[in-house]
């Protein structure tokens, strides 16, 4: 009798070796979508809040502060900064209470504050009372790192590629129905008129009406996080709903669905923020995120402000109107761009999208001083159509460079030792943006008023300036390859 060969083949043996089979990538777990729809539609009200103001707020500053042209910029640049001055306060430390406390609270406080204080903002008939409510709803909103924390409990390394970028695609839809929301409703006794709005009261309080339609969403949005949300912080589950259940696939033996991660960091005590910044990558992060967050505001502030200036100035002299469509433009390319990230990490990987886009910024700014020239040779339909196209160009740069802050949450999930420090690595991230956007605002509405005023460089000095800037805040997304090889 023949001998049987051990390393014969049988017909049931897989046809790819241990090796190979290994590199084949797991299949994406299925997502919560309840629970995901919910953090999605509660965050949505900050990108909302912070952006309905956007194509009036020059307008209500010159009114109140008695400014014209673009000595605006003096004034709107504090405004920008009075709220990111709000998040630098307060964002680590609602990360760290969502550590310790629970997610839900957090985002429960946050988002009906949020939008109390948008309410009252709608009132201000001050300068100060302007700064004062655009700094609480800073505040308020900074709860932004236990919203990230949500998510990315939610999720795992299967899925994380669509979450999060859905979760992005979430704020492009913020940005562009907050500026839709500002321009169609500020002042309606002049854009609507009629019985119901030329009367005292809409003259009295022209920016309240937009405001009362953020508040109404903010109230949608808690009624959600009260009664729908769940709290998704290890430990504070309570032990009669356990831990958060996604179930496998039983159907595919090579690519199985995974099951709910197992982290040996879970129920650790979560680190301090001394102990998180001492590790490199994390530092980098930060790094990295304070540098996109100062080229994205930077952009934020100087694009409205150019678009409001009059053309002799070297800006666009758009109406309020204008301007919300402009940035709701600006929000509908944005969330087609995302739907297309899940492809592009797949396709390039996280690192190697997040270098390009912020290598999109310096010819972003470079592109605004066209803006400027184009605008000055406005003439008849042709010449609208030509500075439209202008406009949407410009913004469709600036939202490829703002698609680096869905990378952003994903590195920052990725290098974190566990979930029970996520709260706080978001918060430190949040931290670095809003310390880089609490100068952002008034230093280039700053620079954007001087150089405009003195026609310095033919009133680009600016244009100069932030393109250098933005050259140097890429140098941290290249030094990521340090800690990644994606």
């Amino acid at each position: 009798m023949a001998e049987v060969r051990s390393d014969s083949s049988l017909d049931s043996d897989p046809l790819l070796p241990p090796e190979h089979r290994e590199r084949v990538p797991p299949r994406p777990n299925p997502l919560p979508k309840l629970q995901l729809a919910v953090v999605y539609f509660i965050k949505l009200i900050i990108p909302i809040a912070g952006t309905q103001a956007l194509p009036y707020i020059n307008v209500m500053v010159a009114d109140l502060a008695k400014a014209a042209g673009a000595k605006t910029g003096y004034y709107s640049g504090l405004v920008g900064s009075a709220r990111s001055i709000a998040h630098l306060l307060t964002i680590y430390s609602w990360g760290r209470i969502s550590d310790r406390h629970g997610r839900k609270p957090v985002v429960i406080i946050g988002t009906a504050l949020t939008g109390f204080f948008t309410l009252l903002f709608g009132i201000s008939r001050t300068f100060p009372t302007v700064l004062l409510t655009v700094f609480l709803v800073g505040i308020f909103s900074g709860t932004t790192g236990a919203i990230h924390s949500i998510v990315g409990e939610l999720v795992d390394p299967t899925n994380e590629a669509i979450a999060f970028p859905l979760y992005d695609i979430v704020s492009a839809v913020g940005f562009a129905v907050g500026p839709l929301i500002g321009g169609t409703f500020s002042d309606p006794a002049t854009q609507f008129g009629g019985p119901w709005f030329d009367t005292p009261f809409w003259r009295t309080y022209p920016y309240f009406l937009p405001s009362f339609i953020t508040a109404s969403i903010a109230a949608t949005a808690l009624l959600l996080a009260v009664f729908v949300l769940e709290e998704t912080l290890p430990g504070r589950r309570g032990a009669r709903k356990g831990p958060i259940r996604i179930h496998q696939d039983e159907e595919s033996p090579i690519s199985p669905v995974r099951g709910p991660r197992t982290d040996p960091f879970v129920d650790a005590k979560p680190l301090g923020v001394w102990q998180l910044l001492s590790m490199p990558v994390i530092r980098m992060i930060c790094a990295s995120s304070g540098a996109l967050a100062y080229v994205a505001g930077s952009f934020n502030t100087v694009f409205v402000l150019q678009a409001y200036t009059p053309v002799e100035d070297g800006g666009l002299a758009l109406s309020p109107s204008q301007i919300g469509r402009a940035l709701g433009i600006m929000g509908t390319v944005s969330m087609f761009l995302k739907l297309g990230m899940p492809y592009l990490l797949r396709r390039f990987g996280t690192l190697t999208v997040f270098r390009f886009c912020m290598r999109s910024w310096p010819i972003t700014f470079a592109s605004m001083a066209i803006l400027s020239i184009v605008a000055k040779k406005v003439e008849g339909v042709e010449g609208v159509v030509t500075e439209w196209a202008a406009v949407s160009f410009v913004l469709f740069l600036s939202r490829v460079g703002c698609l680096a802050f869905s990378i952003i949450m994903i590195l920052t999930k990725d290098h974190t030792p566990g979930t029970s420090s996520l709260g706080t690595s978001n918060g430190l991230a949040e931290f670095a943006q809003a310390l880089a956007s609490v100068f952002s605002p008034a230093i280039v509405s700053s620079l954007f008023a001087f150089s405009s005023s003195n026609h310095i460089l033919g009133g680009n000095f600016w244009v100069v300036v932030t393109v250098l800037i933005s050259i140097g805040s890429g140098w941290f997304a290249e030094q990521m390859k340090r800690y990644r090889d994606d």
